[in-house]
């Protein structure tokens, strides 16, 4: 899969490649606006894009409408973490605003293994279920 990692702090930046990018390719970006046009410039098109969100700020909720609704990004899955605990009706409301999926910083590694797993689970289960399909036709 093919991740983008959204956050200014260098050192969360070089964790998540490090865990990630053995099985997975990692671009890390410090700003949302840097990775937009460096996904504006190529075709290369992102399986999940992961970045923190403040949700007492207004911006970052506009962000993810804002990524939800380019064409290029519309498979992407939009994965929002938060330095504070949330409860479940706060991350509700981040996930109505657009996001696939809110996770805690604090277990974010953790957390973010557990969706790209849940998420090639998925998409095997589709690729078996089309191949399925179609040896019956």
């Amino acid at each position: 899969m093919m991740i983008l990692f959204v956050d200014h702090d260098i050192n969360l930046q070089e964790e998540f490649y490090n865990t990630f990018r053995a099985t997975n390719k990692v671009f890390c970006f410090n700003e949302m606006f840097e990775a937009y046009l460096w996904l504006k410039k190529g075709s290369k098109r992102p399986d999940i894009i992961v970045s923190q969100v403040d949700i007492h700020d207004p911006a970052a909720l506009q962000t993810i409408k804002f990524l939800e609704s380019k064409n290029k990004l519309k498979d992407a899955k939009l994965v929002a973490f938060t330095t504070e605990l949330l409860e479940d009706s706060q991350k509700t409301w981040v996930m109505s605003e657009g996001a696939d999926a809110v996770f805690e910083k604090k277990n974010l590694m953790n957390d973010m293994s557990n969706y790209i797993n849940y998420l090639n689970v998925k998409k095997s289960a589709a690729s078996n279920s089309k191949k399925k399909k179609s040896a019956k036709e």
